[in-house]
């Protein structure tokens, strides 16, 4: 069977005019870059490597921002049956050479400044044996990407790998653990192109994509991709006009991003009035959608069907749900039920297993309605990390189910419903022992946001007198309510029993609770934790 990037390749020699990529361009205006051009950079891409010594099987570090540079070397290293690996370009340095330490790459392809630095630290560790520049100025005195395409006479086509040979290594966020490279089949590609379109219609849709890898999955899933400007470095502070400009200059009928994102643009487009008429579809990833976040895209953006997407590194997409049915589950999550997640996509199996049990043992899913670990398998399910240690350490996160296929263990609390959909709890990780009782996030939080006045809520656990006392930390609405009244109506819904959380739980203010760097949105618990610990102790 051809290879997903091989069928990718034809069908865009039979429509060559079709654009594959918008991204910025000088003067405020958005470059194409057409499908025609994409297979002949592709090709003489293929060429410049092969004269590098790059071959089937090599890890190849990809280090550019340069959302063409990074789509075309990404697709082209899994045509040619090299592994391209990707680390999150907004984790702090010394993480970033931990994980390059650990995919151990026989190549990096990096900026000029990603290849100085390299070249001077030796990041990436002793194995390379080429660094390539990419995107180098004509007189950059090393090795350049560019230089060796004009030197090579461009290849004609790309290979077939097996399906069952590494495509893709990425490396998570780290926002609920150290960064791990997750390693992903050729098999695993295709069956993530078919999730995507059976499952998320509007992700084939003219799409616009405040993430990195919106250059190269955009052109797998057939569609037009539009990355607006962002530093990649930091995905998370994209400006609501950035996505403004992007939906208008382009005509973007679909929106990618966060929830924090998606909280900008809505933000921005109620207090400045601006429409975006073309836009139909928003697909919120990274981390469960607030109500009140999709209470102002309603207001603000009528004419568009808002989608949450739940996923992991490990195993994107697992499920969705829009906003139709969201709504009729509100008095639910209000309740402190959890959130729902929606339905597993086709190809996904989720069941819930019995939470902190040891690998192996083999026990059944729970019973619909009750609380355990989330766990997925499928075909696009990753099989392994890059460490062997941390396949077996996240929970541990892989092991076989009764069929010998993979299963991944998420670390997500949650049960399944009557009608086979996904409740949200809360990460395991998280949970919080209180008096007789285990309080999870997601039961609470929601609950805490709908008080006015609240923009968001954290209930973490803290470390006081010997043991982790329950906290709630409060992040205000800038143009809401004053403190008292926010925490006079926090105060009534734990009393109503938000959740399980004790009535009497200190309730703390923060100016902006502390989130990851990849969506913005998830809560780094644990900086959140320490910041509170001293305050616990002020008479």
């Amino acid at each position: 069977m051809a290879s997903l990037v091989t069928d990718v390749l034809g069908e865009f020699t039979r429509t060559p005019e079709q654009v594959c990529l918008r991204y910025p361009a000088p003067g405020g205006e958005f470059g194409a870059l057409t499908r025609a051009d994409a297979v002949a950079l592709s090709m003489s891409t293929a060429a410049a490597l092969d004269r590098a010594g790059v071959r089937p099987g090599h890890r190849v570090a990809v280090l550019t921002r340069d959302p063409v540079e990074l789509a075309v070397n990404v697709v082209t290293l899994i045509g040619m049956g090299a592994i391209p690996v990707l680390v999150d370009g907004s984790l702090p340095l010394p993480v970033m050479r931990r994980c390059l330490a650990a995919a151990a790459p026989d190549a990096v392809l990096g900026e000029p400044l990603a290849d100085l630095a390299g070249r001077i630290t030796g990041w990436g560790g002793r194995g390379v044996r080429r660094r390539l520049a990419v995107g180098a100025p004509v007189l950059w005195p090393g090795p350049s990407l560019d230089r060796l395409r004009r030197q090579v006479t461009p290849r004609q086509g790309l290979t077939d790998p097996p399906d069952d040979a590494t495509a893709l290594v990425v490396f998570t966020s780290g926002a609920t653990g150290p960064p791990k490279g997750v390693v992903h089949r050729h098999a695993a590609l295709r069956a993530v192109a078919r999730a995507f379109s059976e499952g998320l219609p509007p992700a084939r849709e003219l799409s616009v994509a405040a993430f990195a890898p919106a250059g190269f999955l955009g052109p797998l899933l057939g569609t037009t991709m539009v990355v607006p400007r962002l530093d990649l470095r930091r995905p998370a502070h994209v400006r609501a006009h950035a996505l403004v400009e992007a939906v208008l200059h382009t005509g973007a009928v679909t929106l990618w991003g966060s929830p924090a994102l998606v909280d900008r643009l809505a933000r921005h487009c109620h207090r400045t009035g601006t429409a975006l008429p073309t836009l139909r579809h928003i697909l919120s990833f990274g981390a469960t959608l607030p109500y009140a976040v999709l209470d102002r895209v309603r207001d603000c953006l009528p004419d568009v069907t808002v989608h949450s997407v739940y996923g992991a590194t490990e195993a994107l997409p697992v499920s969705a749900i829009d906003h139709h049915e969201l709504l009729a589950l509100r008095p639910a999550t209000a309740a402190g039920h959890g959130v729902c997640l929606g339905r597993p996509l086709p190809g996904v199996d989720v069941r819930v297993l019995p939470p902190d049990r040891p690998a192996g043992t083999g026990a059944p899913g729970l019973p619909c309605g009750t609380v355990g670990e989330l766990a997925v398998s499928g075909a696009y399910v990753s099989p392994a990390y890059l460490d062997p240690a941390a396949t077996g350490a996240a929970a541990p996160a892989k092991e076989r189910g009764a069929h010998g296929e993979v299963v991944h263990r998420t670390g997500d609390a949650g049960h399944l419903d009557g009608q086979g959909r996904i409740w949200f709890h809360g990460r395991l990780a998280h949970r919080v022992q209180a008096v007789g009782r285990e309080l999870l996030t997601e039961r609470v939080e929601p609950v805490l946001e709908g008080v006015p006045g609240v923009r968001r809520a954290a209930l973490v656990g803290v470390a006081t007198a010997g043991e982790r006392r329950p906290v709630v930390v409060v992040e205000r609405e800038r143009s809401g309510p004053g403190r008292a009244e926010v925490r006079r109506g926090v105060r009534e819904a734990l009393a109503g029993g938000a959740g399980g959380v004790p009535a009497d739980v200190p309730v703390l203010f923060h100016h902006s609770l502390p989130v990851d760097h990849r969506h913005g949105a998830k809560i780094d618990r644990d900086r959140l934790a320490r910041w509170a610990a001293p305050r616990l102790r002020r008479p």
